[in-house]
């Protein structure tokens, strides 16, 4: 696999890979209530993490586009794009604030630092990966991925050798407010497609050819379904002792030893930077095409900008904000599949009426 596609599946990873997921909070709630149901859930899951990533940078490729905002027009039209645009500013300013709040509160419990200097550290750390750019975003992404992999597999594999596939929530539910594990697992990915499509964008001039596209899509995908297992099989494993807890998996790296703990909170800690500096850098790229302010200007103004968002809290925020953008991700991947079908076939007119 070449470095140019590797760095882009890095930085793809990295932007999907937030708080929810690493924390096994989401894996849990999607998944882990289905029983081993799950475990098929989370292989659609990579399947589709595999796949919109290719169809999405094909059409950026094949439309010359430069930015979300004319993606978002080329698919939904001018106006219901222009609108969609506004929304997904907004969600990635909030995206940003949440990480940044989320790693300050892991800075809080397990550093014992005052929250606010916590917010300070993490938005200090983001504004020099954002003044370097895509180079900074590349590097800080292929160091901190790789990490998080390994850190995510070995403590699953640790968890698994020591207990044995002796599943406490072996049968699990049928049916839950999110259907069954095959919609749960669509949900899932809509949850997470509003900071993937924006990221694509970002990364789609390292890659120069259909095959990296393809190589992006298949190592982002496996690696994001590889770590859902991870995660998915010890939480099967010890469901009853996580049932209702906020960070699932810090407790399940308890159980190893005090020392898996606090490498488990350095997994999440570095999830939420990787969130942070993806959404973040997209927001700065797409305000720096909008008003022509130099991108070292905004890097400063958006740590400033999300402090008093970022006070709130993390729970507070997730609660509150997640839940709405994520239903806004499935209508747009629904609208983004519909009508690369209709362009594949050749009805490219079938929305005309809504592209004025």
């Amino acid at each position: 696999m070449d470095r140019n596609s590797m760095k882009a599946g890095f930085i793809y990873i990295g932007t999907i890979i937030g708080a929810g997921f690493a924390s096994g909070k989401e894996i849990s709630y999607f998944f882990g209530i289905y029983g081993t149901k799950g475990i098929y859930g989370v292989l659609i899951t990579s399947i589709l993490f595999s796949i919109i990533p290719m169809i999405i940078l094909y059409r950026i490729k094949q439309d010359k586009i430069k930015s979300y905002d004319d993606l978002l027009q080329k698919i939904l039209g001018r106006r219901f794009g222009d609108i969609v645009d506004k929304i997904l500013s907004l969600y990635l300013f909030i995206s940003y604030s949440i990480m940044i709040s989320g790693g300050a509160t892991i800075i809080k419990e397990r550093l014992h630092i005052n929250f606010i200097y916590g917010i300070i550290i993490m938005s200090f750390l983001t504004l020099i990966v954002f003044l370097f750019s895509m180079k900074g975003l590349s590097y800080a992404n292929s160091i901190l991925i790789p990490i998080l992999i390994v850190g995510i597999v070995v403590i699953g594999f640790l968890i698994i050798n020591n207990n044995g596939l002796n599943f406490s929530n072996n049968d699990g539910i049928n049916i839950t407010k999110n259907g069954n594990w095959v919609t749960s697992a669509i949900l899932y990915v809509s949850y997470n497609s509003l900071s993937s499509i924006v990221i694509l964008v970002t990364i789609e001039s390292l890659l120069k050819t259909k095959k990296q596209i393809i190589k992006v899509g298949l190592f982002g995908g496996s690696i994001l379904g590889l770590m859902a297992l991870f995660i998915l099989i010890p939480i099967l494993i010890k469901y009853t002792d996580i049932l209702g807890v906020e960070v699932p998996m810090l407790i399940i790296a308890s159980n190893i030893n005090s020392l898996f703990l606090y490498i488990y909170a350095f997994i999440i800690l570095s999830a939420m930077f990787t969130t942070a500096i993806g959404s973040g850098f997209s927001l700065i790229t797409r305000i720096n095409k909008e008003t022509n302010i130099k991108k070292n200007i905004l890097a400063f103004i958006l740590p400033l900008l999300s402090f008093p968002l970022s006070y709130i809290g993390f729970s507070n925020l997730i609660s509150t904000l997640y839940p709405l953008f994520g239903y806004l991700g499935l209508f747009i991947i629904l609208f983004i599949v519909i009508e690369n079908l209709c362009y594949l076939c050749g009805l490219k007119g079938f929305y005309k009426n809504y592209k004025q």
